[in-house]
């Protein structure tokens, strides 16, 4: 995981062991001034290609707010796709969030 002033990135496995599950779940934040010049879709694409080659993993997942447009654009132009909706997901600013489930199939 990397983190800094301006964003981050990371993968988590839930589990923390390999076993048949091979997957990780993919979060990343970006400051707002550095919104828009592609440091998202970057490091994104970074995690992806460390899970895929460095970790031997299979999937990746996201979650992203419904209302998130600029990071469900992130998750499309890397190959994400969406596998469906969590009802109240996440608790966000102390309320119940749902969030939008994406996958990435790196095998």
């Amino acid at each position: 995981m990397t983190a800094g002033e301006s964003g981050g990135k990371g993968l988590e496995s839930p589990s923390g062991e390999r076993g048949p599950f091979l997957s990780a779940h993919v979060g990343y934040w970006v400051a707002g001034w550095m919104q828009g010049r592609g440091v998202c879709s970057a490091a994104l694409q970074e995690a992806l290609r460390q899970a895929r080659d460095e970790l031997g993993l299979h999937r990746i997942q996201a979650s992203v707010l419904p209302h998130n447009t600029a990071s469900t654009a992130v998750l499309h132009r890397a190959g994400f796709t969406l596998i469906g909706t969590a009802p109240s997901y996440l608790r966000i600013a102390g309320s119940w969030q749902d969030h939008l489930l994406y996958q990435r199939i790196l095998h």
